[in-house]
């Protein structure tokens, strides 16, 4: 018992100086450009002494637990990742948290706009089984996926039915160029098919666009998230929307939850001259102005963006400075109220912790933490009809016709 709590003291405290002196940063979770520097190892050293000290408890309740447990232990690595998932937790702060290394991956994979996969959807029906639908072109359809295909093992390892999409998605990514063998059972064959696919980049957009056939003046954009890419798929989509008469804009942000601090200081500034998108405050009172930073310019179009109650982060960056800058107007529903920011710390094994380090601010000084933008149309959405979609494009004809 001894040599166990031994290593488990060393894993321990080695996990807690991850915490507080973790070496920079690799992502930016709606964070800010500058992470505060790790501590010298001198000073980490003189912590980690004075934290043993103070594990005393923790070591009662450790030594209760490897003692008198009835069944099996769990690995060290659990034990670690409770405690310091324990610790952020304590916090208080939803946002402030530990993220384990395969979801920390795919959180980076989603976030550059592109991953090794294998191009097909995953749902899950009402029996509980995950169903492929290839995407057109992509990998699986040309190894001979077909929707429909209901997935039971993947790398000859049968799928716990317990598993969620996020879970089974998470087995089937990986390096780009090498396969992946999945087992289906098709609907009407007999015998469960074995299909090995290769897996390639594929890259999953966060921007989407068309003229609306209804008013056919009206450009109509949604953003569903920020990605490294967003600014330049946004670039795209006014483009080719211009050279299809579009001549207003409305701009979709519902059930934008967020994404990446620059990315959304890009997108505002495509639709600003100049001036501020934002300010981050820190709890010592120190300010950090964010400008306008892009030189490229979107047209200068009659706009509505439509938000919701799960437009969040930094969907509302954007929503907050275009409004404030007397850009665009707001349609829909009060928005989340997450007004935050997080630094995202990569620990040595790949996973994750996220730390709220900030608010942020809008141009005009709102502080929206907790409370959210208020449209100047408040219009909510109906059980069969989208109504804001609706009003929206009603206001832009107006106008253009005024």
């Amino acid at each position: 018992m001894k040599t166990a709590r031994t290593l488990a003291l060393a894993a321990l405290i080695a996990a807690t100086l991850l915490l507080v002196f973790a070496a920079g940063y690799a992502a930016r979770w709606l964070v800010s450009n500058d992470a505060a520097g790790p501590a010298a190892p001198s000073a980490a050293s003189a912590q980690a002494t004075g934290q043993a000290a103070e594990f005393s408890l923790f070591w009662e309740a450790w030594d209760i637990l490897q003692r008198d447990f009835y069944g099996d232990q769990p690995a060290s690595q659990s034990r670690t990742y409770g405690a310091i998932q324990g610790l952020a937790e304590s916090y208080g702060d939803p946002y402030t948290r530990f993220v384990e290394p395969e979801p920390r991956q795919r959180e980076r994979e989603d976030l550059s706009g592109a991953f090794g996969g294998i191009g097909a959807w995953i749902s899950v029906d009402e029996a509980g089984n995950k169903v492929l639908d290839p995407m057109p072109g992509r990998p699986a359809e040309q190894a001979g996926i077909l929707k429909g295909d209901l997935l039971i093992a993947v790398a000859g390892q049968p799928l716990d039915p317990a598993l969620s999409v996020d879970e089974v998605v998470a087995l089937i990514r990986g390096p780009i160029g090498e396969p992946v063998e999945l087992t289906v059972q098709r609907p009407e064959v007999a015998e469960p098919l074995v299909i090995a696919v290769v897996r390639q980049r594929i890259e999953t957009p966060s921007v989407t666009w068309r003229v609306l056939e209804e008013a056919p003046q009206v450009g109509y954009i949604a953003i569903s998230q920020f990605t490294e890419r967003t600014a330049e798929e946004l670039d795209r989509a006014i483009e080719e929307l211009g050279q299809q008469g579009a001549t207003a804009l409305i701009v979709d942000l519902r059930h934008n939850g967020g994404g990446l601090l620059q990315s959304s200081i890009d997108v505002a500034s495509r639709f600003l001259s100049d001036g501020v998108v934002l300010y981050e405050r820190r709890n010592s009172g120190e300010e950090q102005v964010y400008r306008v930073t892009s030189a490229r310019r979107a047209p200068n179009w009659p706009m509505v963006i439509l938000v919701d109650g799960a437009t969040a982060s930094a969907s509302e960056i954007v929503a907050g400075a275009l409004q404030d800058r007397g850009r665009a107007e707001l349609l829909g529903e009060q928005t989340f109220g997450k007004g935050s920011v997080q630094l995202v710390y990569d620990l040595s094994d790949g996973s994750s912790v996220h730390v709220t380090v900030a608010r942020w601010i809008t141009p005009n000084g709102h502080e929206i933490n907790g409370v959210g933008l208020s449209p100047e149309q408040l219009v909510p959405h109906e059980d069969g009809r989208d109504a804001p979609l609706q009003e929206a494009i009603r206001t832009l004809t107006e106008r253009s016709n005024e």
